[in-house]
């Protein structure tokens, strides 16, 4: 009869079959990150998107088909792996995109564009309820396809909930409220005037012009009320800056006399 393995045969065989149990299991998780790496690696957004995103919330431009292409390459990723920041950042490029595509009067390709900054809104939304340029998004394209009404009205409204004060936001969304200042609520009339408040004590006074150029005329002595407070340097900087386009400002924290010591 033959005889059972020893005690310690049998133990280093044990041994051995752990060993290998374990060398299998870190073959195993070795092959699965190569795996997802390899899967994610061509989908990382590019390093020079959050650049970009930056210097056109800024005011510059860039050439529009190199946009279309940043967004062509990295959206896909972005909503599959739901990266906000990522998807944030894109949908301020397309929003440049169809806005310059609004203004070259190519209407089939401004639709086109206009429906884009749509659908990367919705898709930002499904993954941050609570992104306030998902919001404007959503009222731009909005307002450029149907109009202003209640829809619209309450996306703007939205927008001023979860972003009230994120300034490189208000310079997009301060020219949309104040140029249809007179169908908006009560309570959106005060969130606009605030946003170009908000502008003028930054003293972004290029912008804050631009703003006061855009508005509707029922609001403009309420944006210049606004900026009474503000020192006569202040005033006589953001008055040049009107001048300069060719507008001519009647109130009395501007009379024509007012020429300030620097």
């Amino acid at each position: 009869m033959s005889k059972g393995p020893s005690a310690p045969v049998a133990r280093r065989r044990s041994e051995r079959t752990h060993r290998w149990v374990l060398l299998g299991s870190n073959i195993t998780l070795a092959v699965c990150a190569l795996a997802w790496v390899a899967y994610v690696t061509p989908n990382l957004t590019s390093p020079a998107i959050p650049q970009v995103a930056g210097r056109i919330s800024r005011g510059e431009r860039y050439d529009l088909d190199q946009l279309r292409q940043i967004i062509a390459e990295n959206l896909p990723a972005a909503r599959k792996q739901c990266s906000v920041k990522t998807m944030r950042e894109l949908l301020l490029l397309q929003l440049a995109i169809a806005d310059e595509a609004t203004r070259s009067g190519d209407l089939k390709q401004a639709d086109t564009d206009t429906g884009a900054v749509a659908a990367s809104s919705r898709a930002l939304l499904l993954c941050a309820p609570s992104e306030g340029i998902g919001w404007l998004g959503s009222y731009w394209s909005a307002i450029r396809q149907d109009g202003f009404g209640p829809r619209t009205a309450t996306f703007l409204g939205l927008s001023y909930k979860f972003a009230p004060h994120e300034a490189w936001l208000q310079l997009i969304r301060a020219p949309l409220a104040l140029r249809v200042y007179g169908a908006l609520s009560p309570e959106l009339k005060t969130s606009a005037v605030q946003d170009f408040d908000d502008v003028f004590r930054a003293r972004l006074f290029p912008s804050a012009a631009a703003l006061y150029q855009a508005a509707a005329a029922s609001v403009r002595t309420e944006l210049l009320d606004r900026t009474c407070g503000a020192t006569e340097v202040d005033r006589e900087l953001f008055r040049r800056f009107i001048t300069d386009k060719g507008f001519q400002l009647r109130h009395p924290c501007y009379p024509s006399t007012n020429v300030p010591r620097i």
